[in-house]
């Protein structure tokens, strides 16, 4: 029972801070059925949110020389969501694996490099240790390795863009240009991830 209301506070804690973080903008909600919403969205684009995201939208309208103005707000799960766009910015909402069972959920992100099949993306100024994350092709869609996923570049990345055989070949081989150590610092990593996903693109 003790275990049980720690959990629950825990869960109220982390909701209050998600819900503190989060700021409101206006633009544009993309659902997966097509629909486009514009108005003013309620949610954190630093960083994770919780599954529903709120879209408040206002109507004026003129009937028999009345003006009127219909204000409607909606929130809409995160799993339904094809992507927001702020300030003429693309966001997708992704789960971002930091370690083994360890996860970020509905991270607010965008593409800086190559694909959204196979890229890299970034939450808030990419600053932060797990705020640069890679999406490789044969992961699950809505989900992202952080930069400091894999300690080194092992047969477990290889196997994963095996479908560009010269590729996997890098890699499996160790070669400098598309491969990382322990001691390879951020920057290192994150060369070799866009050395990565600049090949395995120009395969298809």
């Amino acid at each position: 029972m003790l275990l049980r209301s720690y959990l629950l506070l825990a869960c109220i804690f982390c909701a209050a801070v998600i819900s503190l973080a989060q700021k409101t903008y206006p633009g544009t909600l993309v659902t997966k059925l097509g629909q486009e919403l514009e108005g003013e969205i309620t949610v954190n684009l630093e960083g994770a949110n919780g599954d529903l995201i709120k879209i408040t939208t206002i109507v004026k309208s003129s009937n028999k020389g009345k003006k009127e103005t219909i204000t409607t707000s909606a929130s809409y799960n995160t799993a339904i969501i094809k992507h927001i766009i702020v300030d003429n910015i693309t966001f997708y909402f992704r789960t971002i694996n930091t370690a083994y069972e360890k996860s970020l959920k509905n991270v607010c992100v965008r593409l800086i490099y190559g694909t959204v099949n196979c890229g890299l993306f970034q939450s808030g100024d990419g600053t932060g240790q797990h705020s640069i994350a890679v999406k490789f092709p044969k992961s699950s869609f809505n989900e992202l390795n952080s930069s400091e996923y894999y300690d080194e570049s092992t047969f477990t990345v290889a196997i994963q863009l095996s479908e560009c055989k010269s590729l996997y070949k890098k890699i499996v081989n160790k070669d400098d240009t598309v491969s990382w150590t322990e001691k390879s610092n951020r920057e290192q990593r994150i060369q070799a991830y866009k050395n990565i996903i600049t090949e395995y693109n120009s395969c298809q």
